[in-house]
């Protein structure tokens, strides 16, 4: 189990002892977000301090800080292959980083508000965005390139999922 807090620290908790096992220290402010690369290797946090952070969930050490976003990035997400990280962020942008390389390939814009939520595809293709401006995105990973915008909350979209099959979204809303 891996965790956020406004205490500015990543925390890794055993599941079966319940025990907290390493913090993760690094960010200045607020960590609102964490995802777990699929091979276990490493952890993705998103902070108040505008960075993502990529720890080495063996030893504890930052591997590598993004810098980009120009204000708090509230949502992380790893895609399937491991080779890519998502971040949303209060600046209305998602930006797609290499993970080896820790380099920004895409800054996606087209929410009007702050981006509360990501998620990728279980095949990888695609990255599904919620805001606070009401609205889903759908977008194709290689690209950038919106792909389609779902609208029918009445109010900001903070959580997203994709099934397994990959044919839904699921979004959860203040509405």
């Amino acid at each position: 189990i891996v965790s956020g807090s406004d205490d500015s620290i990543v925390k890794v908790w055993n599941l079966d002892t319940g025990k907290e096992e390493r913090n993760l220290k690094g960010h200045a402010n607020v960590v609102y977000a964490v995802a777990v690369t699929p091979d276990g290797k490493h952890v993705v946090s998103g902070s108040d301090d505008k960075t993502v952070k990529i720890w080495n969930l063996v030893t504890g050490k930052e591997e590598r800080s993004l810098e980009g976003h120009i204000n708090s990035v509230f949502a992380v997400a790893v895609t399937p292959d491991g080779k890519h990280v998502v971040s949303g962020s209060d600046d209305k942008t998602i930006k797609v980083w290499n993970l080896d390389t820790g380099k920004e390939e895409h800054t996606l814009d087209g929410h009007a508000k702050s981006v509360r939520a990501v998620a990728v595809t279980p095949d990888g293709k695609h990255i599904v965005s919620g805001s606070d401006d009401k609205t889903i995105i759908v977008w194709k990973l290689d690209t950038g390139k919106e792909e389609r915008r779902l609208e029918g909350h009445t109010k900001s979209v903070f959580a997203i999922a994709v099934t397994p099959d990959g044919k839904h979204i699921v979004s959860g809303s203040e509405n």
